[in-house]
C-alpha cells in the first residue's frame, strides 16, 4: 500500500532490503522504501514533523520507513487512548530498529547524505496536541525528520483510485476501487454530513 501511495504520487521507488542478520532479531528494522521525486527542485525543505501528502511532494529524496500494523503490535484498540498509543510508540521504536545497516546507509547514501530526509509512517498519531508533542520529540531523538500517518496515505490512495482506470498490475488500486464500487469507502470529505 506505501509502494501504491509512493508511486501514484510521482516518486520514484526502491524498496531496500534488511540483512538476514536483521530478519533475526526480536524486534527487525522495519521496512525501508528509497524514494526519489523528479520533480521536487529542492533537495531539502524545511517542513512541519506531521507531514501530508502536500508536504511529502516538496521533498526530493527520503527514506522511508514503515511502522504498520503488519510488523508491530499495532492494534485497534490503541487508536481510542492516547496514553497507550505512547506507551506503544516507546516499545516498538529504539535507534536499532530505525538504524541502517551499512548495505543500507552505503545505497542511500549514493548521493549526498544531508540530502536525505528520513520519514515515518506511523498507524495513527495521539489525538491530544502535548501527547503528539511528546511523541514528535521521541522521533526527532531517532533521527525522524518527518512523520506521516497510514489514515493519510489510505485517504491520499481512495481520491486517486478514479484517477487510474487501469488498475491491472496494482492490486492495492484494484482492491481500493472494488471497495468504492460497492459503497464500502468513500472519499473522506463525503463523510463530514450526516446523513
Amino acid at each position: 500500500m506505501v509502494r501504491a501511495y509512493l508511486e501514484a504520487n510521482g516518486f520514484l521507488i526502491r524498496i531496500i532490503s534488511s540483512t538476514q542478520e536483521d530478519a533475526l532479531k526480536k524486534k527487525p528494522v522495519l521496512p525501508l522504501f528509497n524514494t526519489f521525486n523528479p520533480s521536487a527542485s529542492v533537495d531539502k525543505v524545511d517542513l512541519s514533523f506531521r507531514l501530508f501528502t502536500g508536504d511529502l511532494l516538496r521533498i526530493r529524496k527520503a527514506a522511508v520507513r514503515l511502522l504498520g500494523w503488519q510488523n508491530s503490535s499495532f492494534n485497534y484498540g490503541l487508536l481510542n487512548s492516547d496514553s497507550r498509543l505512547l506507551k506503544f510508540f516507546r516499545k516498538e521504536l529504539d535507534v536499532e530498529r530505525l538504524q541502517l545497516d551499512p548495505s543500507q546507509k552505503a545505497e542511500l547514501t549514493k548521493s549526498n547524505e544531508n540530502e536525505l530526509q528520513h520519514l515515518l509512517i506511523v498507524p495513527a498519531l495521539p489525538k491530544l496536541e502535548s501527547k503528539c508533542i511528546e511523541l514528535f520529540e521521541l522521533l526527532k531523538s531517532l533521527n525522524v525528520h518527518g512523520v506521516l500517518t497510514m489514515s493519510s496515505v489510505l485517504e491520499n490512495l481512495l481520491r486517486k483510485t478514479l484517477d487510474h482506470s487501469s488498475t491491472a498490475g496494482n492490486s492495492v488500486f484494484h482492491l481500493l476501487k472494488l471497495l468504492k464500487a460497492y459503497g464500502l469507502a468513500n472519499e473522506p470529505q463525503l463523510d463530514i454530513f450526516e446523513k
